[in-house]
Formats: structure tokens, sequence, C-alpha cells
């Protein structure tokens, strides 16, 4: 095997591994929020936008590397060479829209569980920087030769084919300042959730799968990182040649950065296949409670699905956390799913012995409301109340 087959058979590995993993990931998303939640968002469109966009990127890639991708002009045939150069315009394009639509759907996906005024500014600013860095690369890249056409009609070495291009010292300049813009997004998106998720009222074990799924974009933005060097080889003569790195590592990037957003929304998933271990021990009505009972209808509210929630009467754009410890005064013993436990609020509550109607029982009930907005950046906490109950 010669180095320019090594080099197109690379490029169709990354894109024919990459695109069906992202699909997959994002098919049983949308089957999660969906239909098991409910609760269809903005994140999960903006998802779907940039998995499509991926798909078209692969596509392209593998579309590429049947006429030419990898390989040097000299061992081209005109019409190959015009027909890779195509397909390698669609796939800056393409490319664009796939990072834009992921990188804004993990941020609006994070925003659900901040609560801080500055987290959420962080996520406005990288859904900002996202927007206008991946839009001005995408009319770069569109708009670098007149007529377009000229972009791949060029390499035909037809001197009847009129047109002209920028500089590519400025298409250089330009895709180190978006990648570099590309790498700080994803960083701050993959390091935010260690803030995020710490404050939640979640087991050790969920904290660290969460945090470890969705700082995944760390990893894409060292895909973006390992481009730079490459960076360059967009003013070698021999452009299919030269630039395969560039492709593999955009593509690796994106398929990341999809699979990675999609992964941290599939837990209600988890649950109804594997079913939870946990599930008995949360009484019914409360936030991320499981089943009580053979025949009851609670079901769990996982992370990132309050869009759609309908329980307790929560608005979409807030977050609310109820936490209730229950506190005995006299001879009767309250067990907790058997054992004597009276400072968990994580097991169905019992008496054993039933209570005689003679004997009479103090039982002071604390419940403590934090009711979290959102949608306008602020939070408010100490809406506290306190019962005591005679038995």
């Amino acid at each position: 095997m010669t180095d320019e087959d090594q080099r197109a058979l690379a490029v169709q590995t990354v894109a024919a591994v990459f695109m069906p993993i992202a699909t997959i990931a994002v098919m049983l998303r949308c089957y999660v929020r969906g239909w098991i939640v409910k609760g269809f968002g903005v994140d999960d469109g903006a998802m779907v936008f940039a998995c499509l966009f991926y798909i078209m990127f692969s596509a392209c890639m593998i579309g590429g590397t049947l006429y030419g991708t990898g390989r040097k002009f000299e061992h081209l045939e005109a019409h190959q060479r015009v027909t890779a150069m195509k397909y390698w315009w669609l796939c800056e394009t393409a490319y664009c829209f796939a990072s834009i639509g992921c990188k804004i759907s993990i941020s609006v996906f994070l925003m659900r569980i901040t609560v801080k005024r500055s987290h959420i500014w962080t996520l406005y600013i990288v859904m900002i920087l996202t927007v206008i860095a991946g839009l001005v690369f995408f009319f770069l890249m569109l708009l670098q030769c007149k007529p377009l056409s000229y972009f791949w009609t060029r390499t035909a070495m037809d001197p009847s084919i009129e047109g002209s291009c920028i500089s590519i010292n400025i298409i250089i300049i330009m895709t180190y300042i978006y990648s570099a813009f590309a790498a700080l997004c994803d960083f701050t998106v993959g390091i935010l959730p260690i803030f995020l998720v710490s404050k939640l009222h979640m087991k050790r074990e969920a904290k660290l799968a969460v945090i470890g799924i969705l700082s995944m974009a760390c990893v894409a933005s060292s895909a973006v990182i390992i481009r730079f060097p490459f960076v360059k080889t967009f003013a070698d003569e021999d452009f299919l040649y030269a630039t395969y790195q560039i492709a593999i590592w955009s593509n690796i990037e994106a398929g990341l950065g999809i699979t990675a957003g999609s992964l941290a929304t599939l837990r209600p998933l988890l649950r109804q296949w594997l079913g939870s271990r946990n599930d008995s021990r949360y009484p019914s009505g409360f936030p991320n409670s499981g089943r009580l009972g053979a025949n009851s209808n609670s079901r769990p509210m996982p992370l990132g699905s309050m869009d759609g929630s309908r329980q307790k009467g929560l608005r979409p754009d807030k977050l609310a956390v109820m936490v209730t410890n229950i506190e005995s005064q006299g001879d009767t013993e309250l067990t907790w799913g058997g054992s004597t436990s009276p400072s968990s609020s994580e097991e169905r509550l019992t008496t054993e012995p039933p209570i005689p109607a003679s004997r009479k029982m103090d039982i002071g009930i604390h419940q403590t409301f934090e009711v979290t907005q959102t949608t306008h950046g602020y939070d408010t906490e100490g809406s506290h109340r306190m019962a005591r109950e005679h038995v």
C-alpha cells in the first residue's frame, strides 16, 4: 500500500467510524427526550441540526477519497481533481454548521443545571463567540473564490476557466483564529460541568459519570489543538495530499462533541433498560425518585429534562430541589426501609410496630425548598417551612 493509499484510507476510516457513533448517539437522545422524558428542547434540536451537517461532512470526506483526497494532483485526472476539491469545499461548509450546532446544544443543556449568574453569562459568551467565529469562518470558506466554483474548477488547469481567490495566507490566519476560539469554547464547556455538577444533589458516582461525559468536550478541543500544526498545509501545491490531517482532526472534533453532548442525556434510557438499584429508596413525589411500588406511576426526573417536566407544577425554566428531614420524639421508633435511620430522606417510611391509638408521638417535619430561576439568571434560596404534627 502506497503512502497515498494510506492517507486516503485514514480519512475514510475516521469518517466511517465516527459518523455512525455520533448518529446513533443523537438518535438515542431523540428517543429519550421525545418519548421517555417527553421534553424535546432547543438543545436537542440544535444537536439534530449539528448531526445532519456532520453526516454531510463525513459523507463528503468519504466521497472525496474516492476521487483524490490524500493523493497528489499529478496522479489524478482533471475530472478527479475537480470532483475531489468540490467534496472538500462541501466538507468545509458542513463542518462550520456542525461545530456551531454542537456547541450551542451543549451550552443550552448546561444552562439547565446552572444557577450562578457568572456561569450563565459564561455560557452566553461561549454561544455568542461560537456563532460569530463559525459564521465568519463559513462565509470566508464560502466566498474565498469568485465565482464559487473556481475553488474546484481551477484544479482542472484549463486556461479557459476564469476566476480569482483571496490570498491563501488570509485563509491560514483566519483558520488559526477560528481554531483558537473553538478550543477556548470547548475547554470552557468541558471544565464548567465540574463546578455545576458538584453542587447538585446526586451521588458521587453519578456526579463523576456526568462530569466525565460532559468533559469529553475537552477531548474535542484537544483535536483542535492537534490540528494547529497542519493548518499551514493549506498553502501546499498538492492540496489534497497535504491537508488530509486537517480533514481527520476536524472530523474527530465534531464527532466527539456530538457524541459527548448526546451521551449526557441518556441516563433515563439506562434506567429503563437496566433498572435502578436505588429506585425503591425514594419516596414517591421526590425529584429524581424512582418507583415506590409495583403499581406506582412515578417516573424519575433525569438531569437535563426540566424543559418538559410537568411534575409538581414546575415551570419549565425552574429547577426545584426539596429535602425533607423527619425527626421523632416519643417511644415509638420510626424505621426507614427496615433500618433505624431517622435522618435519611431516601428510604420508605414505615412504622414498626403499629402505633396504638392511645399513644401520642410528636413528629417534627422539616422541609427545605430551594428554588432557582435559571431563565433570568438569579437564584432564590431560604424559603423554609417547619411544621409540627401530633399523631
